[in-house]
């Protein structure tokens, strides 16, 4: 019998040599619902709500390997979620370390509880990944910007060369997208909330708990209010999350913009991968994967190098929209909880956090083992035999003829080049002599026909992209070497 819980990639390549299987598969999620599980019980205690001895229990049962995966996931199906059994699984575990402990588990809480908050702690983990890994893409991004600032290659626009720009200027394009992304997923991430709110996210069970366990509540001596405070404040500092304003059972907003940030992060990854498998095109040729032997092989044709690299993140970039969609339709969650559209997110979200992960790991290595060619680059350029000047020589002849005057008569000398086969840079020379214009003017137009220099304002557009993610990777590093507070050193799964 095959074993069917095993997931080896076999239609995700892209998957292999990542954290996507680490961080996103079923055990992962299992042990993100005891995190949150445990998390709870942990508040409890410190709200002294639930006895102390229930610390040791909770450690006792903190691995979710001891729990029985495929028996929950076959389980699941008699009561439409997974955290069903699951407690029941994890009470029975509670029971073998101390008897009476399955009663201070889950409480106060419902199925949704959980698996919303297991699914904010797999964000947020998802979310530290895909940041190191834009970190390290942006990184090599910054390094071809600056090395190749004044490589000149044909811009391109609606597939055809337009006017001339620089590989330098193409990667800072590159970068300043991912800069854009890895900003909007720190924030992202350190707004991630917890979720608890019982039964229809009023926290009724809790507040009678409160009343009945603890006698300063009772006496008034201590406010209801402030010990589900601590409960709140307390379940999020264990597993490294927010406190929302209130239960979000049915205010989605915080997974639809956890999903428009993973489509985001798929799509930058999957402009710079099809850009390249544009440019590696034999016709093309200006830059190509380094490939080891035996990859981007056909199986077929024996002379391919396939760019399998580029090809692999476009598709998965393609594959994000629709997932998106279906979460951003699961915002229409009627009542205090939802019929159908919290459980179509399960799966959607997974599988976008999957995707995400290979996408943007995949390209962080295809940057790295990128080659560039700037001498097939500038033979491109002199493919048109000029005609990548019209714009610039345009412009100079406007000065003095007027906009019109010079289109009209830049257009009819590239036409004439075209059809003869001339360069652009002789036929305009002689229609200037024609018109009558000045030596002196003919002198600028003639000189406009080169290579040199950064065309328009690349060099500084590629200087403000490169210092603005530096200084960005300056502050994260510096943030990073910051001393753990105590809390996260005795939660190490907590990101």
């Amino acid at each position: 019998m095959l074993d069917h819980t095993f997931d080896a990639g076999l239609l995700n390549p892209l998957s292999h040599g990542t954290r996507e299987s680490e961080l996103t598969s079923d055990q992962a999620w299992l042990q993100a619902m005891v995190d949150a599980e445990l998390a709870l019980t942990r508040a409890l205690i410190d709200a002294q709500l639930v006895p102390e001895w229930m610390a040791a229990v909770c450690d006792a049962l903190a691995d979710a390997s001891l729990l029985d995966l495929a028996a929950i996931a076959v389980e699941a199906r008699g009561g439409g979620n997974p955290v069903i059994p699951f407690v029941k699984h994890l009470g029975r575990a509670a029971e073998k370390v101390r008897s009476g402990a399955s009663d201070h588990l889950h409480v106060g809480a419902t199925s949704q509880d959980i698996l919303d908050t297991a699914a904010m702690i797999v964000a947020r983990r998802v979310s530290c990944e895909l940041i190191h890994q834009l970190d390290n893409l942006g990184a090599t991004f910054a390094d071809l910007a600056h090395e190749h600032r004044g490589t000149v290659m044909s811009g391109r626009t609606l597939g055809q060369q337009a006017s001339p720009t620089s590989f330098g200027f193409v990667v800072a394009g590159w970068l300043d997208a991912v800069l854009l992304i890895v900003t909007r997923l720190e924030r992202l991430r350190d707004t991630l909330p917890v979720q608890l709110g019982g039964a229809v996210g009023n926290l009724a069970v809790l507040t009678e708990i409160a009343r009945a366990r603890r006698s300063d509540v009772a006496d008034g001596t201590v406010s209801v209010d402030a010990v589900l405070d601590t409960v709140l404040e307390r379940f999020a500092d264990h597993v490294g999350l927010v406190v929302p304003r209130l239960s979000w059972h049915t205010n989605r907003v915080v997974i639809s913009e956890l999903a428009s940030v993973l489509a985001a992060a798929t799509g930058v990854a999957g402009t710079f991968a099809l850009d390249v498998s544009v440019l590696s095109r034999t016709e093309i040729a200006e830059v190509s994967e380094r490939l080891a032997p035996g990859q981007g092989g056909s199986s077929a044709m024996p002379h391919k190098r396939n760019p399998v690299s580029s090809v692999l993140i476009t598709a998965a970039a393609l594959q994000t929209p629709g997932l998106a969609s279906t979460l951003y339709g699961s915002m229409l969650a009627e009542d205090q909880r939802p019929s159908g559209a919290w459980h179509a997110e399960w799966q959607s979200l997974r599988v976008l956090e999957r995707l995400t992960i290979s996408a943007v790991t995949g390209a962080a290595s295809l940057a790295a083992r990128l080659d560039v060619a700037p001498d097939r680059m500038r033979a491109n350029l002199d493919l048109t035999d000029g005609l990548v000047f019209s714009e610039r020589v345009t412009t100079i002849l406007a000065e003095t003829v007027g906009k019109t005057t010079a289109f009209a008569l830049v257009e009819r000398a590239s036409q004439e080049a075209f059809l003869t086969n001339r360069p652009l840079q002789v036929v305009l020379a002689s229609m200037l002599i024609a018109e009558g214009c000045s030596d002196v003017l003919r002198t600028q137009v003639w000189a406009a026909f080169n290579y040199e220099g950064q065309p328009g304002q690349s060099g500084a557009g590629i200087d403000r992209v490169v210092r603005s993610f530096r200084q960005r990777a300056d502050a994260a590093a510096l943030l990073a070497a910051a001393p753990i507070p105590a809390l996260a050193r005795a939660n190490p799964r907590t990101p």
